[in-house]
This record gives structure tokens, C-alpha cells and sequence, in this order.
């Protein structure tokens, strides 16, 4: 959920609510209009944060034609570790690190 720091008057939002920061956003859309009304969000994931500025700069984009493209880009823009441990998966053993029998009993 997004908040205010009182302090800092920066709006927080965990990168799994991206969405709802743009429910009421015309599209299409620059990078430049959306910094202009959210350049004061800050992106939080577990450890990290980032500022929405510096996740859209380099996303390359500058106009987004939907909200899903923008979340897109967002998403893309964000650290590695904002969205969990690089090459984890939760489908179980990966094919290499099991034997035949087990490999053929995989769905995938």
C-alpha cells in the first residue's frame, strides 16, 4: 500500500501495487507526464527502494500508449532483487538436477 513520510513527503508504494498508482491516468502517456504528477513515489520491495525517476529513466520508453505498458516498464526498471532471489523457481527441481525417471514425471 502507498503511504506519505511525513518528513519527507515522499509516497511510498510496494511494487506489487504499481497498478493502482495509475488507475485514474489518460493514456496515452509520456515519462515525462507521469514524473510531473509521481516524480515523488518511491518504489519499495523487501530491502530496497528506488525512486520512480531514476526505475522510468531507464526504461527507455517516453510514451506509454496503456497502463499495462507502463507497469511494464516499470517492472523492467526496477533491480534485479526487487522482485526475488535471480533464477529461483518454485516449479521444483530443475531438469538437470534430477535423474530420468523423475525428469519424465515433470510437467512442465
Amino acid at each position: 500500500m502507498s503511504h506519505i513520510d511525513d518528513a519527507d513527503e515522499i509516497r511510498s508504494l510496494a511494487i506489487g501495487d504499481v497498478g493502482q498508482l495509475f488507475e485514474d491516468a489518460t493514456f496515452p502517456t509520456t515519462t515525462e507526464e507521469v514524473l510531473a504528477e509521481f516524480a515523488d513515489v518511491e518504489i519499495v520491495y523487501p530491502r530496497e527502494s528506488d525512486p520512480l525517476r531514476a526505475i522510468l529513466e531507464t526504461s527507455g520508453h517516453e510514451t506509454y500508449e496503456t497502463k499495462d505498458e507502463l507497469e511494464l516498464a516499470i517492472l523492467n526498471g526496477v533491480r534485479r532483487d526487487a522482485v526475488g532471489r535471480p533464477r529461483y523457481s518454485d516449479r521444483g527441481d530443475s531438469p538437470h538436477e534430477t535423474d530420468e525417471h523423475m525428469r519424465s514425471q515433470q510437467s512442465f
